[in-house]
């Protein structure tokens, strides 16, 4: 984002994020539902594993 002065793309933001998701030892599963990684996750993770907003909100709050 060369025309505000940042040497970083809002994209960055989202690598961050799933660092320190990790680094709170958030479940995989929940990061993958987090970010919208449904193509990295298994048919059971994408099929059976149902995870309520609250519960990913509480991921969130761990950072």
């Amino acid at each position: 984002m060369e025309s505000l002065g940042f040497d970083h793309m809002p994209h960055d933001t989202r690598h961050t994020c799933i660092s320190m998701l990790a680094e709170a030892h958030v479940d995989p599963v929940m990061i993958k539902k987090i970010v919208g990684h449904s193509g990295a996750m298994t048919l059971t993770e994408r099929v059976y594993i149902h995870l309520d907003v609250k519960t990913l909100l509480e991921a969130i709050n761990k950072i």
